[in-house]
C-alpha cells in the first residue's frame, strides 16, 4: 500500500533559472514586477489507482522568489495535518520544486516539477512522489495586474484534467517502497499567493 502527497505546485517563483523538463519549449508567459511571494493552499487530494488517497487539511503554506525574466523559479511547500484513507496519520511534509509559466489552449498556466518526495503514513509503506503537474492560473487573467495569483489543479481520480503541453504529456507519479509499480497520480488543489508589489501576467 502506498500513500501519496499532493504535491501541489502552485504559483510563481524563484531566484535561479532552471532547465525545463524534456520536451517543453520556452514559456510564452511571464510575470513582471514581482520578486517574492508567499501564500496558502487548500487541503487538496492526491489519488492513484488502487492506492490510498492522501489529503492534507493544513494549514499549508508556500513561498518563493521570482527568477529574473519572470518565467521560471522555485517554490518551498509545507503540508500539515495529512492523512491517508481519512485516518492514517502522515508526517508533516516539507518539500519544494521548480516551475515555469506556460500557455495551453489560450489559457495561462504553470508547469511544476516537484522534488522527489517520500511520504510516510502510520501503518502504510512509504511512497515517493515525483514527475510534473500542470495548473491553470484562474486569476489574474492574461495581461491583468494584481498582487495575488490563484492557481487551480484539478483531476478525476489519477487523471489530471490538463496534462498536454507542446505535444508532450506531463504527470505526477507515485511509487510504493523501492520496488513498487510506478503509477500515475492526480492532484486536486487550489493555491493563492501574494506579493508586496502589483505584478502583470504578460501573455504576449
Amino acid at each position: 500500500m502506498s500513500k501519496k502527497m499532493m504535491l501541489l505546485a502552485l504559483a510563481v517563483v524563484s531566484a535561479a533559472a532552471f532547465a525545463l523538463p524534456a520536451g517543453a519549449s520556452a514559456a510564452e508567459l511571464h510575470l513582471t514586477n514581482v520578486t517574492k511571494f508567499s501564500g496558502t493552499f487548500n487541503g487538496g487530494t492526491l489519488s492513484a489507482n488502487e492506492e490510498p488517497t492522501i489529503t492534507c487539511d493544513g494549514p499549508n503554506h508556500v513561498e518563493g522568489t521570482v527568477s529574473p525574466g519572470g518565467t521560471t523559479g522555485t517554490i518551498s511547500l509545507d503540508y500539515t495535518n495529512c492523512r491517508a484513507l481519512g485516518f492514517f496519520s502522515c508526517n508533516t511534509i516539507k518539500t519544494g520544486g521548480t516551475f515555469h509559466f506556460i500557455t495551453f489552449g489560450q489559457k495561462p498556466g504553470v508547469l511544476v516539477t516537484p522534488e522527489h518526495t517520500t511520504i510516510a503514513c502510520a501503518g502504510l509503506s512509504s511512497t515517493t512522489v515525483t514527475g510534473n503537474v500542470i495548473g491553470t492560473i484562474t486569476s489574474p487573467e492574461c495581461n491583468g495586474r494584481s498582487k495575488k495569483m490563484t492557481i487551480s489543479f484539478s483531476a478525476l481520480g489519477q487523471f489530471q484534467d490538463h496534462f498536454l503541453y507542446t505535444g508532450f504529456s506531463y504527470h505526477l507519479t507515485s511509487q510504493t517502497g523501492t520496488s513498487g509499480t510506478i503509477k500515475e497520480a492526480g492532484l486536486t488543489s487550489t493555491a493563492t499567493v501574494e506579493s508586496s508589489t502589483e505584478g502583470t501576467l504578460d501573455c504576449t
